[in-house]
């Protein structure tokens, strides 16, 4: 990598001046580059996490050899099965109405 001047200018603000001193807008300068060698570096380091992740799920082979304990799934850990219930459902509160008396 040539030019790591890229990741202390991502941190300028798009429409400050660029830091590299051409008086242009950061955005209309050295933006679109930046991100782009982010962007490589970023697709570097996740295809090396992918690759160590493959390596290791090789050496830990489920068919290969009998474990010591059971794989379970969160909807087999005992108890009734609840049906799913999302987080960002609106509850409706009720609350005893206002009434106007002046």
């Amino acid at each position: 990598m040539a030019d790591n001047g890229w990741q202390a200018r991502l941190k300028t603000g798009r429409n400050d001046a660029c830091p590299c001193g051409s008086g242009k807008k950061y955005k209309k300068c050295h933006l679109e580059s930046d991100e782009k060698a982010q962007s490589a570096v970023l697709a570097e380091v996740n295809a090396e996490a992918a690759k160590k992740a493959k390596a290791e799920e090789k050496d830990h082979d489920h068919h290969d050899h009998e474990h010591p304990h059971e794989h379970i799934h969160k909807h087999e850990k005992g108890g009734p099965a609840r049906p799913h219930t999302s987080t960002t459902t609106a509850r409706q509160i009720s609350a005893p109405r206002k009434t106007g008396s002046a």
